[in-house]
């Protein structure tokens, strides 16, 4: 009688089991070597598709595509997974308005991002990228009175000691010298993709039910269309000569490794928290590095790359930052300091 009435009355959901630990654990490092494989390669990607150091072809242009083909594969899955009701979600004015002003920011992003990699390579390029740490810090505490510890402040100072040292150091053994105008570009691509992810993390909570492919499809019909009058705004060449100017097989492999990139950072981030993305995104320094130094000059007679010299004063630089930037994501932040006082 007491097991009888121990029973539901109505059948419940049962809870699905847990995923065992070790193939939880082998998911994150399948998406984690991932995630660090895609940030390396992109960058290296662009670089081989300049010719003698700036790129041939509209700097936005690849973004473009990019964007059509992520608007076109959305909407396909949509259909192929959830029918009409799919390609209607595609399109629901509601939630097409809100993902359409963070796309415009990315958008915005994506074109500051190739316009930094027409004039520096792709390892100070990633280098200087972990300036987000500094301006997400300044970004939050602005948005939402978010501060950090002293400890992370001192951290994210020395990155950014670490990162001008880094490009000084570079520049004495580099045939081309650094043109402060990157560096621009890159803060301001920088600026743009925190202000993104906090944007997203506050104004998209209410659709993380909604499926990816609905999502890429609603973000990147808005930033198909801003990286379209972007490039036709301040690329010349394109206006003059047409869209597919300069292009070649490399640039092809460019338009495809944005799309690469794209749908990876959607789908392996669901098995990635923040700590694992930002040590991801610093250990694709030393990847891009190792690759100038070491795999450029094996490969120069297939690839249009020019191999770096290896020089202990750069290689010990890029580990710093890199180290540097693990400590700051390992570094405890203000409200677990504060619950272990009050435990």
């Amino acid at each position: 009688m007491s097991s009888s009435l121990r029973e539901p009355l109505l059948p419940t959901r049962q809870p699905k089991p847990a995923a065992p630990k070790e193939t939880r654990l082998a998911v994150t490092a399948g998406a984690f070597l991932c995630f660090v494989l895609v940030r390396s390669v992109h960058p290296i990607v662009i670089d081989i598709s300049k010719t003698d150091g700036s790129l041939p072809y509209g700097k936005a242009t690849p973004c473009v595509i990019n964007s059509a083909v992520d608007v076109v594969l959305g909407n396909l899955m949509a259909f192929m997974f959830r029918g009409t009701a799919g390609l209607k979600q595609c399109w629901d004015p509601a939630t097409l308005k809100v993902f359409s002003v963070i796309a415009v920011l990315y958008a915005f992003g994506d074109f500051l991002e190739m316009v930094s990699m027409s004039v520096m390579g792709g390892a100070a390029y990633q280098i200087l990228l972990q300036s987000k740490l500094l301006i997400t810090a300044l970004i939050i505490w602005v948005l939402r009175g978010q501060r950090q510890t002293l400890l992370q402040w001192n951290v994210l100072v020395t990155i950014a000691m670490g990162m001008s040292a880094f490009v000084l150091v570079d520049e004495s053994s580099s045939q081309a010298p650094f043109r402060p105008i990157g560096l621009l570009f890159v803060v301001a691509k920088v600026f743009f993709s925190c202000l993104c992810a906090v944007l997203t993390e506050k104004y998209l909570k209410a659709f993380r039910d909604m499926p990816i492919y609905v999502q890429v499809a609603q973000l990147k019909f808005a930033w198909l269309w801003t990286s379209l009058v972007l490039t036709l705004a301040f690329d010349g060449n394109v206006r003059e000569n047409g869209f597919f100017d300069g292009w070649d097989g490399r640039t092809l492999v460019v338009a495809c490794s944005w799309v690469c990139k794209g749908w990876t950072t959607f789908l392996v981030l669901k098995n990635l928290d923040s700590v694992l993305k930002n040590i991801g995104e610093a250990a694709a320094i030393l990847v891009i590095y190792l690759f100038d130094v070491v795999v450029a000059e094996k490969v120069m007679d297939y690839l249009p790359v020019s191999p770096k010299e290896f020089r202990l004063s750069v290689f010990l630089m890029v580990l710093v930052i890199v180290l540097t930037v693990v400590t700051y994501t390992m570094a405890p932040t203000q409200k677990s300091q504060a619950s272990s006082k009050m435990s």
